[in-house]
């Protein structure tokens, strides 16, 4: 169905794709693994001809014997989603936000008149039928994504490249739209093509593995075999960088005393209009400590770190720091956020495109009024986020700089006004495996550095498993389970936490 022979690729005078050679045959899925910039997405447009004019292309890219680099471009046309389709990374990116779904779903089988109806492709990945004449916005993270699925299957394809699929997406939801891949193949006899940086969705879905490093191909077999057993270096390490619940960690190997509460959250409510997001919360986060609140998407863990913040006001309840309850405005309010600082989960979201890094980090500095040195203030936050020496980065745009090193400027941005707690909303979903490695080990230095607390969103549990102190489990707008956490993720009390712990995908 799909060979490629000796694909190359040049930007410029930047070989990024260096002699890879694939095959993939009906009913088959291939997983292609490695880290941000190894040329996996960079191969995957290459099947469909989508990338940038100024890219030159060496090799074959045979589809079903056809070579896609020499077809004209009304052919070109044709084999697009009705030979091959493509699911986009980030659905609430890759769909028309002022178009009804359905709509969006019709639109290539109205190109290539192709017969069937939305609603059939709605229910084969398994949404109501009545999803159709919704907006995106009205659609979870999940259900954006078999939206797109729906729409790379419109056509009718025998082969779909899966472009990080599941990236962002909650546990639960991701084992669901991994299950409706993997029933679609079987069903179909598609060939899938599944780019990933997490080994776990890998191994979950994809029964062949190819890995790439810096633009080759370095490892390919059976997928349990490549993990089990890896050849190459590179293999080995990111089998390695994943988290694994019951692993030790090494900073419980001598117990900390039990800290003094910094922020208390008692019986908080948040209504939206009819809705409670938040009900009846309490919670506690000492200094120095890290707590993970895990959850769902839509469990309320993000509208609660908004509330704390003061971000949004309570319906009832009270937010405590440092003994004192959070003003509602005014000068308190601001003095408040200047010692509680938020890390939001897409750098390249949070940072002003048109921003130098110097701006971007002194921003708060400005808005709060901080006296002194600027620069020197700047520099010192910068270079205790890892970015050394700061001097390199401090008149770069966010474009020029990697997934990781943008996530490093917005912690700088947050530690140039010495706070006591972070808020960090999925600091890594969006980082591949080694990149996330450092953060996380940044997070940890500052709390032993700084005695900074954090309060860690997460529907990841790996990654509470690996740094937090203690985890506090959120469903449907309560905290169901909280305690220490090894209690809470090896002994579980709950049965939804238990849900959650049987949906993560292993290595």
């Amino acid at each position: 169905m799909l060979e490629l022979k000796n694909l190359t690729v040049h930007y410029g005078h930047k070989r990024v794709v260096h002699d890879v050679s694939l095959t993939l045959a009906p009913g088959q899925m291939l997983g292609l693994a490695g880290e941000s910039g190894s040329g996996k997405s960079t191969v995957a447009m290459s099947v469909l001809r989508l990338l940038p004019k100024t890219a030159r292309v060496e090799g074959e890219v045979l589809l079903d014997g056809e070579d896609v680099r020499t077809m004209s471009w009304g052919r070109l046309r044709a084999v697009r989603w009705a030979s091959a389709s493509i699911v986009f990374q980030g659905a609430m990116h890759s769909l028309n936000p002022v178009r009804r779904v359905g709509e969006q779903i019709a639109e290539p089988m109205r190109l290539h008149s192709t017969p069937g109806s939305v609603a059939e492709l709605l229910e084969q990945v398994e949404l109501p039928r009545e999803k159709a004449r919704a907006y995106p916005h009205e659609l979870s993270g999940g259900q954006k994504q078999r939206v797109m699925i729906a729409m790379a299957l419109a056509c009718g394809p025998r082969l779909v490249i899966a472009d990080e699929p599941t990236t962002a997406l909650d546990v639960v939801v991701q084992a669901q739209v991994l299950a409706v891949l993997t029933r679609l193949v079987a069903e179909q006899d598609l060939g899938l093509l599944m780019i990933s940086h997490d080994l776990s969705v890998l191994a979950q879905t994809c029964e062949d593995l190819a890995v790439m490093q810096g633009g080759e191909l370095v490892e390919r077999g059976r997928t349990h075999e490549v993990i089990a057993n890896p050849r190459h270096p590179h293999t080995a390490a990111l089998t390695a960088a994943f988290p694994v619940i019951g692993a030790p960690q090494h900073r419980w190997t001598e117990p900390a005393p039990a800290p003094q509460p910094l922020l208390r959250v008692r019986d908080l409510v948040v209504d939206y209009g009819r809705t409670r997001a938040v009900d009846g919360v309490d919670l506690t986060i000492g200094r120095g400590e890290i707590v993970a609140l895990v959850g769902q998407s839509g469990s309320g863990k993000t509208t609660l770190a908004r509330t704390i913040m003061g971000l949004r006001k309570p319906s009832s309840g009270r937010v405590i720091f440092d003994g004192a309850e959070v003003a509602a405005k005014g000068r308190a309010l601001k003095a408040f956020r200047r010692q509680v600082q938020l890390v939001l989960q897409d750098p390249s979201s949070a940072l002003n495109p048109r921003h130098r890094v110097f701006d971007a980090v002194a921003e708060g500095l400005r808005v709060h009024g901080v006296d002194g040195d600027h620069e020197a203030l700047v520099t010192a936050a910068v270079e205790r986020a890892e970015l050394r020496p700061a001097s390199l980065y401090l008149d770069a745009l966010p474009h020029e700089l990697s997934g990781g090193q943008q996530q490093r400027v917005v912690i700088a941005g947050a530690l140039v006004l010495q706070p006591r707690l972070l808020v960090a909303d999925e600091p890594v979903a969006s980082l591949d495996a080694s990149v996330r490695g450092e953060v996380v080990a940044l997070l940890l230095r500052l709390r032993a550095e700084l005695g900074l607390a954090s309060l860690l969103i997460t529907h990841d549990l790996g990654l509470a498993w690996q740094i937090a102190d203690r985890v506090a489990v959120m469903h449907q707008g309560k905290i169901v389970e909280q305690g220490p956490v090894e209690q809470v993720l090896l002994t579980p009390s709950h049965d939804y936490t238990r849900a959650l712990l049987r949906a993560v995908p292993q290595v």
